[in-house]
């Protein structure tokens, strides 16, 4: 019976050790960007594949890699560990709002992995370009100026409006160029117009809208806080 009984024990060690090699082994496991567990593809079309981040605190992500231009928001301000592949881990700072892009295209692929710190869930939406440029873009086209909405981002792949609407404020008409992403920075409720079309949206943080064409629009904040989107429009 004894004999039994620790063969029944060492049998469970080694199954443990051996689950434990697993999970070790998922952890240093590198996948794409977009086939990371905590980065959801939302939407994948001939332009852009969408990838809404979500992390909560005190988890992390996989070694991932960023083999595309990749523009992006940060939805949420939290404090991660970044630890790129090879590399200790160094604290970095996420700001709500924050608008950012890694240019895979001249610096190369990047291949890391984030441990949120907190406090709270970090959240961000990326946009991975899946075309090189767009057919209709001229050589280094600057965004057009719109009054009231300020150009956050602007560069040979992509642009990004900021629009700020303080609650029953209304901009527009505003002609925005498409294809184009409009993030959602925080909860509200929004009265979208286009050609004498009213659609009254409620918005969630990181929701987002993809229009492939040019659009010509007018926003109305008919909520109580302030509302902020994030346009980027692709060249």
């Amino acid at each position: 019976m004894k004999l039994r009984l620790l063969r029944s024990a060492a049998a469970a060690a080694l199954l443990c050790l051996a689950g434990n090699g697993v999970i070790a082994a998922d952890v240093e496991r590198i996948v794409p960007a977009n086939e990371e567990p905590r980065h959801v593809v939302k939407l994948e079309n001939e332009w852009v594949r969408i990838v809404d981040v979500e992390i909560p605190e005190g988890e992390q992500t996989l070694y991932h890699t960023h083999s595309l231009d990749y523009p992006y928001v940060l939805v949420t301000s939290v404090t991660l560990y970044n630890q790129i592949y090879g590399q200790e881990p160094k604290d970095v700072k996420m700001q709500a709002g924050f608008i950012g892009y890694y240019d895979a295209a001249s610096k190369g692929a990047y291949t890391h992995r984030f441990i949120n710190r907190g406090p709270g869930a970090f959240r961000a939406i990326g946009i991975e370009l899946l075309k090189p440029t767009l057919e209709s873009a001229a050589p280094n086209a600057a965004l057009p100026a719109l009054a009231g909405v300020e150009t956050a981002l602007d560069n040979e792949r992509v642009g990004a409006y900021r629009i700020k609407l303080a609650p029953g404020a209304s901009i527009g008409p505003l002609t925005i160029p498409g294809p184009s992403i409009r993030v959602a920075m925080g909860e509200g409720k929004l009265v979208d117009e286009v050609e004498d079309t009213q659609t009254e949206m409620r918005l969630t943080p990181a929701q987002f809208v993809f229009q492939p064409q040019t659009t010509t629009a007018t926003f109305t904040n008919i909520g109580g806080t302030e509302l902020e989107l994030v346009e980027f429009v692709l060249k």
